[in-house]
């Protein structure tokens, strides 16, 4: 056995499109057909062009395509101009990207816009202890597949393979210690990404609120119309 199949499997950020999302990529300008209509990309540089037409055959690293391209936990001031530029027209489509955490090459983590208003930026910093599932999360199986969601958010989360278990003790508060599988990386970035999709909420402590009361947590959607 090679020596580098001995290392444990690490955190890979994947990026995809909407499974509905078309992009037209024949002209100076890339047209981007979405469930809530075209957009036109003007003159993309040569990187975002091919970014999103990975992105439009499933989960991709695009530190693949821009060396060097950062994690959701590397702050701002850190990001080199290509991968500035690329996460700017990422930013502007929040609505049809799909975001991905891997455990090596395998996705145990996806989370899936669902309206046009969908916006979705990781904190850098895993959410407090006391942040759990929100009490009007869904939970239920849809084959292989765990999926997390409330009617009143822009987001659905969805746990695969055999970290999902795991995973969803890890975010309903049911954990005990530092996780082994996932590695801590992974459990780490799937509580900022379910932060981020407004799934968790900070328990009051005793004597500050009512049995049950949560407070959203970090910049999670909820559609309160």
């Amino acid at each position: 056995m090679r020596i580098d199949r001995l290392a444990a499997p690490e955190l890979s950020e994947l990026w995809s499109l909407r499974e509905d999302v078309t992009v037209g990529l024949d002209g100076d300008d890339v047209l981007l057909r979405t469930p809530w209509g075209r957009r036109t990309v003007p003159r993309p540089a040569r990187s975002v062009r091919e970014a999103l037409r990975r992105m439009l055959l499933g989960p991709v690293s695009l530190a693949n395509v821009v060396p060097g391209f950062p994690g959701y936990d590397v702050p701002e001031e850190h990001w080199d101009e290509a991968s500035r530029e690329l996460l700017t027209v990422l930013d502007a489509h929040q609505d049809v990207v799909v975001r991905h955490l891997a455990v090596g090459a395998t996705v145990c983590l996806s989370v899936l816009p669902l309206a046009p208003r969908a916006g979705f930026r990781p904190a850098s910093a895993e959410p407090g202890g006391r942040a759990r599932l929100r009490d009007d999360v869904l939970v239920r199986r849809e084959g292989r597949t765990t999926v997390l969601h409330s009617p009143r958010l822009h987001h659905r989360l969805e746990l695969h393979g055999p970290e999902a278990d795991r995973l969803l003790d890890w975010l309903s508060g049911r954990r005990d210690g530092t996780p082994a599988h996932p590695p801590p990386a992974v459990a780490r970035a799937a509580r900022c990404y379910a932060a981020a999709a407004g799934l968790l909420a900070e328990r009051v402590a005793p004597g500050g609120g009512s049995p049950g009361f949560a407070r959203g947590l970090l910049n999670g959607k909820a559609d309160s119309l």
